[in-house]
């Protein structure tokens, strides 16, 4: 039997046998994996319109919760006020709640107030009779945490409902009793699960007759789970949850009714694939025939004819004819590959080899290959390394390498670290042609044959003599830096101990002085010893004042001032010390006046040290403000931050002081003598702003008068709750 025969005949029973796979797959493996995904899109639709129904019990469990853990709705079931019931249960109430049903029970038993509701006609309603029979395991909650909901069965329709005890907003008992919301799973309803999943939803008894034959048999008595699904006829497909009602009880059905596109686009697809089959099995045998005896085996021929001419006459020159698409014409592709492939390899070597003398020429360091011996002669160099060395290639490959070091012995050293290990950088000296030493880095590697000798070592060097030179004076400015820094540190800490002894030294004497002068004032009566103990205790507390002023900065810079954050609300804070500055500024024959909103956002921040900004900034207004001035308190609130602006109608401060201005001790020249003060209240002020994330800033202009602000930011996350009460303002501050 000839080859060409064999080949027919093998690809006619092949050809035959795919036919009756493909036929089989068609009939049913794919009608059965379209069932199959019709009954998993059943199933997912199914659970859909579940979770629908669970989230709106959801819905009516939050509702429950809300009026159950309510103080209003406690106290309510204790007196039953009327006025609750006028405030809170309307019709309006159930419209807006969508509730069919709130009944209000008392822990005895008693209903304290209960009502239906139509919501399509919007009228009440009387109680449902079942409803009031099945109601005594609603109101049994053991416990706080007690909750039942669920559906309940009443002749009207099934009701959603919730029971849950009654306590107080902090969900804290003893439980008063029990609220009850019910809301009934209706025509609306069920036409809001059917809009919502978009197929017909309907609820069933379990006993009503619309259910299918042996549905209570195949399903409720079966493990099978909670969904059934049954096809109706061959344009329908309905889907079943079983659902438990209030008490736990196998009670309603939920039913989906869906139509069976999948189904039916299945049939039709396992009939348009087996005329296809068909005409695919005798397509497929007559284009196998002839591809096999005018496209395969003549092509072949003529490639095997062509491999056999190029062998023979060894030219790497000659292609094999390319003709077609097929696997026959990859492989004579892939025979010319090769070929050009081999001529690639002859060119790339030489191309190669050029490059990396090219590369090797063109970098910036030098590049050696030297013999192993302890003296050593170059084999090869770069460019570089004859600018580094200072002589020419051909000096160098007549030179001992040794001659090119300082110190012969080094070289001996740097070959064997160089064995031992290629990646370590070796440091030595070298003497260039004029005899000048340089520092170079030696980084190599052994090339070895295949015995594990060496054959000679390839090197890079590179010239660090400048880069030493950098390192040495970058380590010595450092050591300076570091000496100045540490004398620094010092001289803080001593400024810091004398002024820490300093306050010390002060507060001692000064104790006793306040409090005596304090309790004078408040014994004398008569004039003018009330008037001079009214003076001691007025200096004396201003001194304490600049005491307290030089502790703070003191503490400040060597960042041991800490801030007390809660959640304070400034403009109250404003409003008390614009109250406390108002005699003085009244004395001095000056207008306090104020531009505030309604209300500010509460801020974090240290309530003293902010008191202190307002103060510090509102007597510099009045310390520098001229009888019959005005000064202008201004608040408001600019995104995440509150910015408040004290503006007077001063002198003004020259553009060369406000760089100056917020420094400590710091006095502009002309008040020196005339005001008193440390000048620590603009600096600490300053500080005390940026302790706070916040920030302080100064206009002027001169003859017209300042604006001094400062805003703080309006952040919650790491303060406490505000503190109840307030602090008396009983001080005052000054730059």
């Amino acid at each position: 039997m000839t080859l060409r025969r064999k080949a027919i005949i093998f690809i006619i029973i092949m050809v035959m046998i795919l036919g009756a796979v493909l036929y089989f797959v068609s009939q049913n493996i794919m009608l059965s994996s379209f069932i199959t995904l019709e009954r998993n899109y059943a199933e997912r639709n199914i659970e859909r319109a579940t979770h629908a129904l669970a989230t709106e019990l959801t819905r009516l469990e939050t509702t429950a919760l809300d009026w159950s853990a309510w103080d209003d709705t406690y106290a309510f079931l204790e007196n039953g006020n009327s006025q609750y019931i006028s405030a809170n249960l309307m019709d309006e109430t159930f419209l807006h709640l969508q509730l069919n049903l709130m009944v209000f029970v008392h822990s005895s038993g008693r209903i304290v107030y209960a009502k239906a509701f139509d919501l399509d006609s919007q009228q009440e309603k009387p109680l449902p009779t079942t409803f009031l029979q099945n109601i005594s395991p609603l109101i049994a909650h053991a416990e706080n945490e007690s909750k039942l909901s669920g559906i309940l069965l009443l002749p009207e329709n099934p009701m959603l409902i919730v029971s849950l005890p009654v306590l107080t907003s902090q969900k804290k008992g003893p439980t008063r009793g029990t609220l009850i919301l019910g809301r009934y799973l209706d025509t609306a309803k069920t036409q809001q699960f059917t809009e919502q999943t978009q197929w017909p939803v309907s609820f069933i008894p379990l006993n009503d007759s619309r259910l299918p034959s042996g549905f209570e048999t195949n399903f409720v008595l079966s493990d099978e789970g909670p969904i059934f699904i049954q096809p109706l006829s061959n344009k329908t497909i309905a889907g079943y949850a079983l659902l438990k009602d209030v008490f736990g009880r196998y009670a309603l059905v939920m039913r989906v009714d869906m139509s069976r596109d999948i189904y039916q686009q299945g049939k039709n697809n396992a009939i348009y694939f087996s005329v296809i089959i068909a005409l695919f099995t005798i397509a497929i045998l007559i284009a196998l025939l002839f591809v096999l005896d005018r496209r395969i085996l003549l092509r072949l021929e003529r490639i095997v004819e062509s491999i056999n001419r190029i062998g023979s006459g060894a030219d790497l020159s000659v292609r094999v004819a390319v003709t077609g698409k097929d696997e026959l014409t990859r492989l004579s592709i892939t025979i010319n590959a090769m070929l050009e492939s081999l001529q690639e390899t002859l060119r790339g070597l030489k191309e190669s080899e050029e490059k990396y003398r090219g590369l090797v020429n063109n970098v910036s360091v030098g590049v050696v290959r030297a013999t192993p011996e302890p003296g050593g002669v170059y084999l090869e160099v770069n460019p570089a390394w004859e600018k580094i060395s200072g002589y020419s290639r051909a000096e160098l490959l007549g030179v001992k390498v040794s001659d090119i070091y300082h110190d012969p012995r080094e070289r001996k050293a740097a070959l064997e670290k160089m064995a031992a290990d290629p990646n370590v950088a070796i440091e030595t000296r070298i003497r260039r042609k004029d005899g000048t030493l340089r520092l170079v880095s030696n980084r190599g590697a052994p090339v070895k044959d295949e015995r594990g000798q060496i054959l000679y070592f390839d090197a890079i060097i590179e010239d660090i003599t400048e880069l030493k030179r950098i390192e040495e004076e970058r380590e010595r400015l450092y050591q300076q830096e570091k000496k100045l820094r540490l004398e620094l540190q010092e001289e803080i800490r001593k400024r810091t101990e004398f002024t820490r002894a300093l306050v010390h030294e002060l507060k001692t004497p000064l104790t006793p002085i306040m409090a005596s002068s304090e309790l004078l004032v408040e014994e004398l009566k008569q004039e003018p010893w009330l008037r001079l103990a009214k003076n001691i205790y007025e200096g004396a507390s201003n001194l304490n004042r600049r005491i307290d002023e030089l502790l703070d900065l003191a503490r400040s810079e060597i960042g041991a001032l800490k801030l007390n954050l809660q959640m304070i609300a400034p403009l109250e804070i404003i409003q008390e010390v614009i109250t406390h500055t108002t005699p003085l500024a009244a004395e001095n024959q000056q207008t306090l006046q104020t531009e505030l909103p309604p209300s500010l956002p509460a801020i974090c921040a240290d309530e003293d040290r902010v008191r202190a900004i307002l103060l510090n900034l509102i007597n510099n207004a009045i310390k520098y403000t001229p009888p019959g001035g005005k000064i202008t308190v201004r608040a408001r609130q600019e995104e995440t931050k509150v910015v408040v602006e004290i503006q007077d109608t001063g002198r003004g401060i020259d553009e060369k002081e406000m760089d100056r201005l917020f420094q400590p001790y710091y006095r502009m020249e002309r008040d020196r003598e005339r005001l008193s003060g440390l000048g620590l209240g603009l600096a600490l002020s300053k500080r005390f702003v940026e302790m706070h994330n916040g920030s302080l800033w100064v206009t002027s202009q001169k003859g017209i008068g300042s604006i001094f602000a400062f805003s703080l930011p309006i952040d919650a996350t790491k303060c406490t709750p505000a503190k109840k009460g307030r602090k008396r303002i009983d001080e005052n501050s000054d730059n």
